[in-house]
This record gives structure tokens, C-alpha cells and sequence, in this order.
């Protein structure tokens, strides 16, 4: 039992003062909070507008004022009635009160009805908002300031600020080391925007370093001129020793010498300092040098001692820059927004906060204006606030006995520490102002069975939360209640509480992202045997009844992913911004096809996203009648003139209408959640427009940016629950609390918690809070940074084992903890339920000796059971079958959704067949390469062109520069460059001189010796040569068995699997278009442009790196197709053409690495005869 006394919300007395309400999971702490609220009205006398209720999220305030609105019409209702035999406890209590006779509650509950709307229910937020609007002179506020949600955007200008204005002018070595991977702009402004906003805290490393910023910068000079002295001295001693001692696992140290020697030559004797020049030291330095066993004793060369040092300076510096940023950023932002009248959701507590604790006249002012208008304050998921929250209300009511303040909430449920919220605080706040304390104990939501499990759970476990002042206290169940009759799993046949362990019989154990896979199998196969023969109650379970509670989006997922695989209707909660969709993309493309209605490629490219759903038949037939393309090429013109003259919501409504895109979009396995997404989307900009008129290009820009954006908070730009249909639901445990669910899946939380931060926060022992570092911070500062989180994935623990109402299935994979890793919660609980709890590196680190007791000590309430890979999809796990072994698996492939059925010849380009495997037909802009490769980037060159943006967009963009440009005058190319950019909208003033540049390299690099694309005139070029050619399921396989040995064909062939090859083919025409056929002399060429960055650095574009981006990309089977095709029409255009006399063969230029006088980003070749007419067999014989 509890040792905090409960409170019963009909009969505790309401005594004034702090009272402190711990309100577990499922015991009815809205009910309870909407009942003091009625006590307070109607026993009490308070006035509704003088009782502040405040609560944590928007959606919670809206509930929780139907909730109060709705108690206090029923209970007027009831009370002017006469008594009812079942009647709410407190109703029961107003009739009966001495002091207050039920003529005056009826009177002041009628008038809390009619003043309703004077009531005080809101966030803190908006709490602080209404504070600092009525009391700008009393709280020193920006009059009429504006709350500005665009934070972030600030912070990242102020970061550029910084360092403009730091190293823009520094010192070259000082410049160069900000520009390395120690110091990335990136994790600067996610570091500053993942600092406390409201609370006071410490930097740990900036403790520990002891010296100012500019003293460090003197170290980090002097220490590169040891370096210097050191690598001019020892050259010669370190590549000998490099060369001959080291051990094999140094051989990148080894066969990386001549690079690091020519990059060091460079940075330290010809002084070309350079970032590279600093990170290659990092391999160089003394601690990464293993020596042979021989060689151990031999001293190690005196420069890889200076390295060792300079690195630990390069680190220190890099803790220095990130010192002097944030004292900066904190300043010159509080300027910013003084002088742009703006401030932050954030600033409204720090301002109220410090406005409320001000001792001046002023301060004393507020207090009392605030004391004399509320009576009483209710504060919900107190356990969720921070310390700012804390000194508001402590301040103004938590000092004196003379005010209601009831701070409702649960400790073991809160898990919004990453957005500041801290229980410390809360612990420390219950102590000072000495609060009554008292509890709700009866969980009337959840089954009985359920309850007593997750009791069980808890109460086995060995300290549970990690916490001193934090115990688990068993709640009541409501036994007989409406819940054990309405909600009960299957009659009460079945148990309630379920453990499924994965039972792994390779001798191979299964790694995280297998066991992740066996579980999901084993989740859908359970769910179908719930939506097959499970009951609630006396109904059937339906989809919405289940819900899969995962820690992280991603996971979410793919959880949603394999549940369509599977067809199981599924939704997603999720907070990813609709900016971010497939779906924002693609309506960004029919909205440039309609501002751009005169341009025909747009407006294909409109039709040709799944929104609008044109196939290649579609444009086959416009192909061949043109009548009918420029009846569409009317119907976009029509479009852009509906936009200018009524919105850009009836031209999309018009064309998806015309298009019948809505319909054909709900056909697909994703339909709603994308048809939902397009709805939006249109809304979103809809509103854009009314919010601030903006023409048709000036709405491109705006929705680029949203696109643009990492992370966008508000709430209208979170994707949207597709419908409230009959569908599981896929969610975080974050997004879960406070809501409730038939049956709850718990999949992942045996496995360590992916996601790395170097950044970490924990309390020293006077409570302060502090932010440290990882990589400098001392163990002890580790150790309890890694003991909060523990404490808080505990409480994550706790709050998706209590989202259940009828039955919980809790999942545990028996994978390798490493000793390194966090023990999850979940596996840790698990383990102290044996005599002697495992080792966090147990390799088996399977529970079911110590589950397997645990269940029969609940006798019934619960299960454990293991499960298999080797059971098939679709195994009912339920219906226990001893023959099940034996049984012949005449299970049928799942079938893959994007695999095209035989029937009509589709017509289909290249591009979109082998976009299934990789290749999208857009030259891979969009696809971040040398993801994971940084360390092999070290010291490479990096140009211009590289930061040009890629994506579709900027593909479009090149192909469309060399499609019209005249390569023989370059007197107009700046301009004609400048306009292009502009027709794109990209900023023609950033980027004409680097495309200009990239146009120059192209024209003038030699592509055999003598000839330049510069010479060639436009008579001798033709562009975008289309041809069609049938294709069949058949078509690689045989091609593969005919090929010469020599041919690259041959050489592609061989490396394709039979999964790319089937995606690739399909019963159909085969569409293309040759960028670029040329003529020189009496020969014909084939040129294709590619802008693909190949990891954003010059040496990318090697031979060898081409070679294998041809391969990889499925180029080379493109550039064989496309050479039969002009083989083909130079047979039937030319009286003597002969394919050895009058083929020169193929060029692909990867634009952004080619330079003067060199090969770099040229791939040529010159398919041998016997395959081209080989494939041309293929490709021909149907016609």
C-alpha cells in the first residue's frame, strides 16, 4: 500500500497552500483536476475567471476545458433535479454541505456556466504571454512585441555571424583549424540549440579548461610552429619509421604516407595552411601508431609526439570556439531581438519569471496585481516543467497559505528532459515549500489482471528508477470496475501481460537490426490472429484497438512499412514536417509546371509525378498526337491564369480534378496518408498566401525554404493522421503519453537506445545543472550524465507499459550488450528479477529461467513465450499445433507492389525502369554522397561547384544550360547563365560565376587531343534524340549468356542481381532520350551530362571512381541502349554508313569535376560491334 495518504476528490478538504498530487498512470488525474475546479466554484465561492489552470500542450488545454465546461453543466443540471441513486460522489457532496446551503452552489455554478469564458485555462506559455501583455510596464516587456517562432532560424544566423566576424581576418591557422571537422557549423548551431533556454546551467568543459579564448588561440599558433620546426627536423625519422615498424592494423598510416607528406609539405613549409593539412594529424600522431612487437621499444619520431600535442590543443580550441560562441550568440541575439521587437516562446517564462522574483517596486507591483486576480492555481504535468515554472508559481503562491496552488502530475512519468523538463527541480520545489503531499492509488482504466502485472513488474525489480526520492508505489486496481467488464482480453482466458522472447538457434547471434526484423514478423503475425478471433469485452478487436509504441520515428517506420508489406492497415503519429514528404516534392513540381506553363519540360515533369499520374502510354499518345499534348499544355496555362487571378488552392483543386488525381492516388497501398498530405500541403499554401500575398514565383521560393529547413516546429506543419479509420496505430512513447490504448506492442526496448550526441547534461551534487562534453569530461561527470538517462529511460519504461487498457505485449531480443552500452531499462528490471542479476555483457542474454518464474508467481495474470525465425509469416501463434512442423509451407511470395503486371505495352523511359534500383533519372543530385566517408575526404580538394545544391532541380538546371547553349561563342554565356538560374530560381548573383566557371572547364577540357566541345558549332549537334525500343522479362537474363567476355556490358551484367535485373525489366516499350548526339568529321558521338557531386571533391571524378559510378548507376547499361539507337538511326539516315567507319562512340561528362588539362569527370568508350548488334537482336526483334 501507499505511504502517501490518497486523496479522494469528494471528501479530501481543500485546504489552501501547496498541495502536491502524484497521480499514477490511469487513476484519473483529469477527473480529478475538473473536480477541484467544481469544489473550488461551488464550495469554495471562487470566481471561475480567478482560477488559473494551466496544462501542458494546446490540445490538452482544449480537452481539459470541454472536460471542466461539461462537469459543471451536468452537475447544475443534476443538482436542480431531484437526487439519482448513482450519482457522481462529489455531486452527492454539494447536496449535502453544511456550510454552503445547495440553493447557493446551484447559484454559483449557473454563474461559472454563463462567466465560462472568463476562465483562465491555458499553456504556461500562453499564461506568460497574457502576463507580460497586461503588465508591459510592471515586466519591462517590448510593447506589442511579436512571438516569433522562427528561433532557430536566428541562431544559425547568429552562428554565421560569429564566425565571419572571428575568422574571416584571423590568423591563417586559426582560420584553418575552425574549418576543421573538430569545429562543424552544423553541430554548432544544433549544440546552441540544444542548451537550456530557461534555466541557469554551467559549461563543464569550460570549467575545465582554466584559459580565455584568446589565450587558447596564442597556444594553437605557438603549438603549430612546434609542429612545424618538428616536421622539418624529424621528416625523414617519421616516414622511415611509418614505413618499416608499424604494425598491419597502421596500414592505412602506411599506405597513406605520400599523401600526408605532400599535404604537410604544403601546410607546413610552404605555409598553404589548410584544414586537411591539420586533420590528416590525427592518423600521424603518436597514440594512433602501433609498432611491430620488434620495434616497441624504439622511440617513437619526436613529430608524432607534436602531433599528439597539436591535436590536443586542435580540441581544446575547438572547446574554446564553442565558449566564446555561446557568450556571443547570447548577446548579440538578445540584441536582435530587442531591436526587431521580437521574442521567443522561451523568453516568455525568463521574462515573467525574472519580472515575478524582481524585488524592485516594479516586481512587487506584479505580484500583487496577479495574487488579487487568481485565487487558485491548478498546474497539470507538473513533473514536465522546468525550474523557470517553479519560481513563477512558488513566488507568487507557494510563499504564503493565503492561495489554492495544486501541482498535479507523476514523476515516474516524466520524459521531456530533452526539452528542459527537470525532476530535480520538481523534488527540490515539493521540499521548500513544504507541500501537502498526496497520491491517487486507484487505476480505474486498466484491467485488473494488467494492473497487477505491471504492479509485479515494477515491485520485483531492483530500485526501478535509479532514484533516491523516486519509489514505485503499487496502485489499486478498480476490481469488478467498468474496465475488468468492458475492457477484459478474451473473456479473462488469456493473459493480460505478455513477454515474447526472440529464441535465436544459429550459432551465429543475431545482430540488433535482424532481431528488430524477427520481431516485427512476430507482431504481425499476432496482430492478425487479434483482428481473427481476439475479443474486448463482448466485441471483436478492431485495428484502432492496437497500437505499436517504438522510440524513435524511424522505427515507426519501418514498423508502418512492413505492416503494408504484410496488409495490415496502419497509421502514423508522427511529428516529421510535411516539408519533408515525398508528397511536398512532388506538388513543388506540378506548381512549377504551372508557373511555368510555357515551358514544356515542366509541365511533363508535372504530369509525370505520382500526384498527377501520367503513364508512358499517356505520353506516347501525346507523342503522337499533338493535338491532344497541347490540350494539357492548355490546361496548365489555364491553371497559372486561375492562380493569379483566385489562389493557388483552385488552380491545384483544378488540375487534380482534371487529372483525376485524388481517386487514382487512393488506389495505391499508401494512398490515404499521401492523398492526405497533398490536402495539406495545398492548405498550407493557401495560407501562405492570405498570411502574406505572394505571386506564383515568390510562393516556389517560400516553399523551397520550408523544404529547405531541418526541423520546423509548428504544429500545422506536422503531417496530419491520415483519417480516424479502422487502423493501427504506429507511434513514439513520447507522442503515446497521456493517451490510452486497448492493446499496446512494445518492440524495441531490449535494445540500446540508437543516436549520438557529444553533448550531455547532468546535476552536480548543489544542483546546478550542468552541460558537458563527452570527449573532455571527467568520469564522474560521466557517470552521472549516464545515470540521468538511465533514470529517464525508466521512466520511458514506465509510460509505455501504462498505455495499455486490456493487454501489453512486452518483446525482448537476447542480443550482446556491449560494456560500453546503457543496459536499456526494460532489461535491467527484467534481469534483478533473478537471485543475481546478469552481467550487461551476458552473450546469451536470454531471460527465460528468470521470466518464466516471474509469470507463475502472477498465477495467470501473465505469459511468457518464445518465438522463432523459423516461423513462417502468418503463423497463428495462439492455436498451439504440434504438427505445425510438418506441415508442407505452400504460403504464397508476398507480392511487390512496385512489380509491373504483363498485359498492354506500357511505355516506360530508362530512367524511371532503373529508378526501382537506384538510378532516378535525375543524376543522383538529390542523393547525399560520401555519406560515412568523411575520413576518406581528408585533404582532398573541394571547389565551388560543390556547394552548388543538388536535387532534381539543379540537374534540370545543367541539362538545360548545355541543351541551348552556343559551346562555340562564349560571348553570351554569363548572361544566358544568369537568366537559366533565374528560370530556376536560384540566385543568379550567388551562383552565375560558379556556373560560368564549371560551363568554361566543360567547353575547354579536351576530350581527344585537338577536339573541345568549344569547336563544335550547332549544325553538327542534335539534342534530346528520342527513340522507343519493347522490352521483355526475359530481356538481361539471356542477354547476359550472349555478351562478348571484353565488353563493359558484359562486366554490368555479371554484377547485377536477379532482384535489380527483374526491376529493371518488364513487358512494355523502353523510352529514351540522348542528351546530346554530335558529328565530328565523319564520325557521330553520343553525350550524356551528369551532374552528380560523387562525394563533393575533385579526386571523386577519377578514372576508377567513374568507372564504378557507370557501373553502380546502371550507366553503362544505358549508354549500350542508347548507342543501338543512334546505331540504328544513322543506319537509316546514311546511304554508306558503316558503325566501325562512323561511330566514334560514347562520352559521359560528370560536369562538376571536369578541368582544363585533364580527364577528370570523362567517361568514354566505344562498344565493340558483335555487342552492339547483339543487343540490338534483343531490343528489335519484337517490332
Amino acid at each position: 500500500m501507499s505511504s502517501i495518504q490518497a486523496f479522494d476528490s469528494a471528501s479530501t478538504k481543500l485546504e489552501k497552500g501547496v498541495t502536491l498530487l502524484e497521480a499514477s498512470a490511469g487513476t484519473g488525474k483529469t477527473y480529478a483536476l475538473a473536480r477541484i475546479f467544481l469544489r473550488l466554484v461551488a464550495e469554495e465561492g471562487v470566481e471561475v475567471g480567478k482560477i488559473l489552470t494551466v496544462t501542458f500542450t494546446t490540445a490538452a488545454t482544449e480537452e481539459l476545458c470541454d472536460r471542466i465546461r461539461s462537469l459543471l453543466v451536468e452537475t447544475y443540471e443534476t443538482l436542480i433535479c431531484e437526487p439519482k441513486p448513482n450519482e457522481d460522489a462529489v455531486i452527492k457532496r454539494l447536496r449535502t454541505l453544511k456550510e454552503v446551503p445547495i440553493e447557493e452552489c446551484i447559484r454559483r455554478i449557473r454563474l461559472a456556466i454563463i462567466c465560462f469564458d472568463e476562465a483562465i485555462i491555458s499553456t504556461i506559455h500562453g499564461f506568460c504571454n497574457c502576463v507580460l501583455n497586461e503588465n508591459s510596464f510592471e515586466t519591462r516587456s517590448l510593447f506589442e512585441a511579436e512571438l516569433n517562432k522562427a528561433s532557430k532560424e536566428m541562431i544559425k544566423e547568429g552562428v554565421e555571424e560569429y564566425w565571419r566576424e572571428t575568422f574571416a581576418a584571423a590568423d591563417p591557422v586559426v582560420s584553418a583549424a575552425a574549418s576543421t571537422s573538430k569545429l562543424k557549423f552544423s553541430e554548432m548551431v544544433d549544440f546552441f540549440n540544444g542548451l537550456p533556454r530557461t534555466q541557469d546551467y554551467v559549461l563543464g568543459f569550460s570549467e575545465n579548461e582554466g584559459v580565455g579564448f584568446q589565450a587558447t588561440i596564442g597556444i594553437l599558433t605557438d603549438s603549430f610552429e612546434r609542429l612545424k620546426n618538428a616536421w622539418l627536423a624529424g621528416k625523414a625519422d617519421y616516414s622511415e619509421y611509418v614505413s618499416n615498424c608499424l604494425s598491419r592494423k597502421d596500414a592505412r598510416a602506411k599506405t597513406q604516407l605520400d599523401r600526408h607528406t605532400r599535404i604537410l609539405n604544403q601546410c607546413l613549409i610552404k605555409r598553404e595552411v589548410s584544414p586537411a593539412g591539420m586533420e590528416i594529424l590525427n592518423e600521424m600522431r603518436e597514440s594512433k601508431l602501433r609498432a611491430k612487437a620488434e620495434f616497441r621499444e624504439r622511440e617513437v619520431p619526436s613529430f608524432a609526439r607534436e602531433a599528439d600535442y597539436f591535436w590536443a590543443v586542435l580540441e581544446s580550441f575547438g572547446r574554446a570556439v564553442r565558449v566564446d560562441c555561446i557568450r556571443y550568440l547570447e548577446d548579440k541575439i538578445s540584441q536582435w531581438k530587442t531591436k526587431r521587437g521580437v521574442v521567443f516562446f522561451d523568453d516568455l517564462l525568463s521574462i515573467t519569471a525574472k519580472a515575478v522574483n524582481s524585488e524592485s517596486v516594479d516586481g512587487q507591483s506584479l505580484r500583487d496585481t496577479l495574487r488579487n486576480s487568481i485565487d487558485a492555481a491548478l498546474i497539470d504535468e507538473f513533473q514536465d516543467t522546468d525550474p523557470v515554472q517553479f519560481k513563477i508559481f512558488s513566488r507568487l503562491f507557494g510563499q504564503k497559505p493565503d492561495h489554492w496552488l495544486f501541482l498535479i502530475g507523476d514523476p515516474k512519468q516524466s520524459i521531456y528532459r530533452f526539452r528542459g523538463a527537470d525532476l530535480e527541480a520538481y523534488f527540490e520545489f515539493a521540499k521548500n515549500t513544504k507541500a501537502q503531499k498526496y497520491s491517487l492509488d486507484t487505476n480505474f482504466r486498466t484491467v485488473t489482471p494488467l494492473v497487477e502485472s505491471i504492479n509485479a513488474f515494477f515491485q520485483k525489480s531492483t530500485k526501478p528508477f535509479l532514484h533516491d526520492q523516486l519509489s514505485f508505489l503499487p496502485v489499486q486496481p478498480n476490481r469488478n470496475g467498468p474496465a475488468d467488464s468492458e475492457k477484459i482480453f478474451m473473456g479473462g482466458s488469456k493473459p493480460a501481460f505478455v513477454i515474447r522472447e526472440l529464441c535465436w538457434e544459429n550459432e551465429k547471434e543475431p545482430n540488433a537490426e535482424e532481431a528488430r526484423s524477427e520481431i516485427r514478423k512476430d507482431m504481425a503475425n499476432e496482430i492478425e490472429y487479434l483482428l481473427s478471433e481476439g475479443t474486448i469485452g463482448k466485441r471483436k478487436i478492431r485495428p484502432k484497438d492496437i497500437a505499436v509504441l517504438v522510440r524513435s520515428n524511424p522505427d515507426a517506420r519501418k514498423v508502418w512499412q512492413y505492416f503494408r508489406k504484410r496488409g495490415l492497415a496502419a497509421v502514423v503519429f508522427t511529428d516529421v514536417s510535411l516539408f519533408n514528404s515525398v508528397e511536398a516534392k512532388e506538388i513543388l513540381w506540378v506548381l512549377e509546371g504551372i508557373v511555368n506553363a510555357r515551358n514544356e519540360r515542366a509541365i511533363k515533369r508535372a504530369l509525370a509525378t505520382g500526384l498527377l499520374g501520367m503513364t508512358g502510354m499517356d505520353f506516347q499518345l501525346w507523342n503522337d498526337n499533338a493535338s491532344k499534348w497541347d490540350e494539357w499544355v492548355g490546361i496548365f496555362r489555364d491553371c497559372q491564369d486561375a492562380w493569379r487571378k483566385r489562389g493557388v488552392y483552385i488552380a491545384l483543386h483544378e488540375l487534380l480534378r482534371k487529372t483525376n488525381a485524388i481517386p487514382q492516388n487512393l488506389c495505391r497501398p499508401d494512398g490515404e496518408r499521401r492523398v492526405t498530405n497533398f490536402l495539406h500541403l495545398a492548405e498550407v499554401l493557401h495560407r501562405a498566401t492570405i498570411n502574406n500575398p505572394l505571386s506564383p514565383s515568390s510562393l516556389l521560393v517560400w516553399l523551397r525554404a520550408k523544404m529547405e529547413q531541418k526541423d520546423i516546429s509548428e504544429d500545422e506543419y506536422q503531417l496530419r493522421l491520415e483519417s480516424q479509420s479502422e487502423s493501427i496505430r504506429i507511434l513514439t512513447i513520447h507522442k503515446s503519453k497521456g493517451l490510452e490504448f486497448p492493446i499496446v506492442f512494445l518492440p524495441g526496448l531490449s535494445f540500446t537506445s540508437g543516436g549520438y550526441r557529444d553533448d550531455f547534461k547532468y546535476h552536480r551534487e548543489d544542483g546546478k545543472l550542468v552541460v558537458d562534453l563527452k570527449k573532455s569530461a571527467s568520469e564522474k561527470a560521466k557517470e552521472k550524465g549516464n545515470l540521468e538517462e538511465e533514470q529517464e529511460d525508466a521512466r520511458v519504461l514506465y509510460v509505455a507499459l501504462t498505455r495499455a487498457a486490456s493487454r501489453c505485449y512486452v518483446y525482448h531480443a537476447p542480443i550482446k550488450i556491449s560494456s560500453n552500452a546503457r543496459v536499456p531499462a526494460q532489461v535491467r528490471m527484467m534481469r534483478s528479477w533473478g537471485a543475481e542479476e546478469k552481467d550487461s555483457d551476458n552473450k546469451e542474454n536470454s531471460l527465460a529461467e528468470i521470466a518464466s518464474v516471474w509469470v507463475d508467481e502472477l498465477e495467470g495474470s501473465a505469459e511468457y513465450k518464445e518465438f522463432s525465425p523459423k516461423q513462417r509469416e502468418g503463423t497463428d501463434y495462439e492455436k498451439d499445433d504440434p504438427n505445425d512442423s510438418d506441415v508442407l509451407d505452400l504460403q504464397s511470395e508476398p507480392w511487390d507492389e512496385k512489380r509491373k503486371i504483363s498485359g498492354a505495352k506500357i511505355v516506360e523511359s530508362f530512367s524511371g525502369l532503373s529508378n526501382q534500383v537506384g538510378f532516378d533519372g535525375r543524376d543522383l543530385d538529390c542523393v547525399q554522397e560520401g555519406q560515412g566517408q568523411q575520413e576518406d575526404l581528408i585533404g582532398l580538394e573541394q571547389m565551388p561547384i560543390f556547394n552548388f545544391p543538388a536535387g532534381a532541380n539543379a540537374g534540370n538546371f545543367m541539362h538545360d544550360v548545355f541543351e541551348h547553349l552556343d559551346f562555340s561563342d562564349s560571348s553570351n554565356w554569363e548572361k544566358y547563365i544568369s537568366k537559366k538560374l533565374e528560370d530556376h530560381q536560384y540566385e543568379s548573383k550567388k551562383w552565375t560565376s560558379t556556373i560560368y566557371e564549371m560551363v568554361t572547364e566543360v567547353m575547354q577540357t579536351e576530350l581527344e587531343k585537338g577536339f573541345s566541345l568549344s569547336l563544335l558549332k550547332k549544325c553538327d549537334r542534335l539534342e534530346e534524340m528520342e527513340f522507343y525500343f519493347p522490352t521483355s522479362s526475359v530481356f538481361l537474363p539471356e542477354l547476359a549468356q550472349r555478351i562478348p567476355q571484353h565488353s563493359k556490358l558484359k562486366k554490368y551484367l555479371d554484377r547485377i542481381n536477379a532482384e535489380d535485373s527483374r526491376k529493371i525489366e518488364g513487358d512494355g516499350y523502353l523510352k529514351g532520350l540522348i542528351d546530346l548526339s554530335f558529328r565530328k568529321n565523319e564520325k557521330f558521338y553520343l553525350l550524356d551530362w551528369k551532374s552528380n557531386k560523387l562525394g563533393g571533391t575533385n579526386e571523386g571524378f577519377g578514372k576508377n571512381e567513374i568507372e564504378r559510378e557507370m557501373l553502380t548507376h546502371h550507366y553503362v547499361l544505358q549508354y549500350h541502349i542508347y548507342t543501338v539507337a543512334l546505331h540504328r538511326f544513322l543506319l537509316s539516315r546514311m546511304k554508306d554508313y558503316s558503325y566501325e567507319r562512323n561511330f566514334g562512340g560514347v562520352y559521359y561528362l560528370f560536369v562538376r569535376g571536369m578541368k582544363k588539362g585533364t580527364d577528370r569527370g570523362i567517361f568514354h568508350d566505344l562498344p565493340d560491334l558483335e555487342t552492339v548488334q547483339i543487343l540490338e537482336k534483343f531490343l528489335v526483334s519484337n517490332q
